[in-house]
């Protein structure tokens, strides 16, 4: 018998060590799952398994700081028997990336109280405005099995801000007792105006950015501020010399400088919430009110100072004039887009802004009450007597009576309610029973590609809201069955029959139901009036 011994060559060596090694590290892969997956067999087998997900985890910079809310994971069961026991949650923060674990990075809070963060935040400071920081909750177990998963993750950026709020009780009609400060608004002094004399106590408001910063313009046909006027007296230039307020060959317009602010509206089953913030604090506060059609933001915007008159064919913001009436809504549109290419009626957005505003400072909703009764009884179709533009212009930036024809003023703007109805851009209410809703430009008549709410309104139409939907929409009313001394106190008036334009603020012959929260959604756009107007807005110009 020949033994025989064969010899490989390098090549052939080589690929074999190759293969080894190959199977080397294989092996040694399944050696390490298996390891794991005993691991995990042994953690089960003595009910060490890890607590569910976080049942909400709300991270929110503050100025040098953050406030964190969270609500614990509920044990675990399964067919009945108690598998997994929550014994407590971490809480690690962490700059540059999100920690790994619950050893990566610093643990700012180990709770082991549940329910304790549900409704109060935890507060972590010390930290650096404009640095961007990472967290992550690591809730554990009772046999100190934690719960990695990335679904527990937040970023916050601390930053210098100012944030106010309010929560309106559901349930509560009285309107002077269902608005609760929050947030910094939290002991705050309501603003109001003395019905008697028409003079405004701004409370605990006037440095408030949206009322310091809120001033009236001469703003010119391109959008460019020209000049300030005298607060307390249009007439003037804030260097007291003569204005063109009452120039109707002036190009440009009266306008009140509307300073950027941030919204944050929803509700829940007890509250309608509002937040109220100078910088966008989080995604969900929202600027539509400021926001162009391409999706940016102006730092202020214009709102008209006077209601709109017509003159030569444009809708006017200037004093001396008789409001415009009895147009259809698609002239008022033409004619208020006729001073330039930045100018257009004013806008659901811009309605809601300054109406959550108004809520916010009264810390009520009964603005009549708190702001004044403008022009609300007396008028009608056989002798309207309208109040001339500008007569309000030497009462300061707040004004109001009780009596029943006189002017109303809120942040430079006269007659928000009363007079004449102001019909205004955003807001559809057509035969579905819902409301279409466009929040920014640009706009249309018929609701085409706008928002479609799920809800419309319920009650008699012609009466007054007693509910409303609060949402990044706005506040809506839903429910027509209240009265002029519960709830909102203003009135709302819808039609299925037709698709409807939105009026708002009401006219000189409704009586109480007028008021800043007052909302008509029963009339076509085609429709004239005696009773319908409109007025303007315009965008801050594009910096060159």
């Amino acid at each position: 018998m020949n033994n025989r011994i064969y010899v490989a060559d390098k090549d052939t060596l080589d690929e074999v060590n190759g293969k080894a090694d190959e199977i080397k590290a294989s092996l040694q892969s399944v050696k390490e799952d298996t390891a794991k997956i005993e691991a995990s067999i042994m953690s089960v087998s003595s009910g060490g398994i890890a607590p569910d997900n976080m049942r909400f985890f709300s991270v929110q910079p503050a100025d040098g700081k953050v406030k964190i809310k969270f609500q614990e994971p509920k044990d675990t069961y399964i067919d009945d028997q108690l598998i997994c026991t929550w014994k407590g949650v971490k809480i690690v923060m962490k700059e540059g990336g999100y920690p790994e674990n619950e050893a990566d990075g610093t643990v700012i809070l180990d709770c082991t109280i549940a329910g304790k963060y549900a409704e109060d935040y935890f507060e972590h400071g010390g930290l650096t405005n404009d640095t961007q920081y990472f967290f992550q909750a690591f809730p554990y177990s009772d046999y100190g099995i934690y719960n990695r998963n990335a679904v527990n993750r937040a970023i916050a950026t601390p930053q210098a801000y100012v944030l106010y709020g309010f929560k309106i009780a559901k349930k509560d009609s009285n309107p002077a007792t269902r608005v609760t400060y929050t947030e910094m608004a939290v002991g705050k002094t309501p603003a109001k105006v003395n019905l008697s004399t028409g003079s405004f106590d701004y409370g605990d408001w006037a440095d408030a950015w949206f009322v310091r910063d809120n001033v009236p313009c001469m703003v010119k046909n391109d959008g460019t501020i020209d000049y300030e006027l005298d607060s307390n007296d249009y007439t003037k230039k804030k260097d007291g010399t003569g204005s063109d307020v009452s120039n109707s060959s002036y190009g440009g317009n009266a306008m009140s400088k509307i300073p950027l602010s941030w919204l944050k509206q929803w509700e829940d089953t007890n509250y309608y919430y509002c937040n109220i913030c100078n910088i966008q604090l989080t995604d969900d506060y929202k600027a539509f009110a400021h926001m162009r059609a391409d999706g940016s933001v102006m730092d202020y915007t214009f709102l008209s100072c006077f209601e709109g008159s017509l003159v030569s064919s444009k809708i006017r913001s200037i004093k001396g004039l008789t409001p415009c009436n009895t147009q259809a809504g698609t002239n008022e549109i033409t004619y208020a887009k006729a001073n330039g290419n930045l100018w257009y009626t004013r806008t659901w957005s811009q309605r809601n802004l300054i109406n959550m505003l108004l809520i916010l400072m009264a810390c009520s909703t009964n603005t009549q009450e708190a702001y004044g009764y403008g022009y609300y009884t007396g008028g009608s179709s056989s002798s309207p007597n309208y109040l001339q533009t500008g007569g309000a212009s030497d009462k300061g930036q707040f004004y109001g009576t009780n009596a029943t024809r006189n002017y109303v003023k809120v942040f430079h703007i006269e007659n928000w309610w009363g007079d004449v109805w102001e019909r205004i851009a955003g807001l559809i209410y057509d035969t579905s029973g819902k409301y279409k809703v466009k929040m920014y430009p640009n706009y249309n008549t018929d609701g085409s590609g706008y928002d479609v709410m799920s809800f419309g309104v319920t009650g008699t139409s012609g009466g007054y809201v007693s509910a409303d939907n609060m949402s990044e929409h706005g506040m809506l009313p839903i429910t027509v069955s209240g009265s002029e001394t519960t709830y909102d106190c203003d009135g709302c008036w819808f039609n299925t029959s037709q698709s409807n334009y939105a009026l708002v603020g009401g006219d000189s012959g409704n009586g109480l139901l007028v008021g800043a929260l007052g909302v008509a959604v029963n009339s076509l756009v085609s429709h004239s009036a005696w009773h319908f107007g409109v007025a303007l807005s315009c965008e801050q110009p594009v910096a060159a």
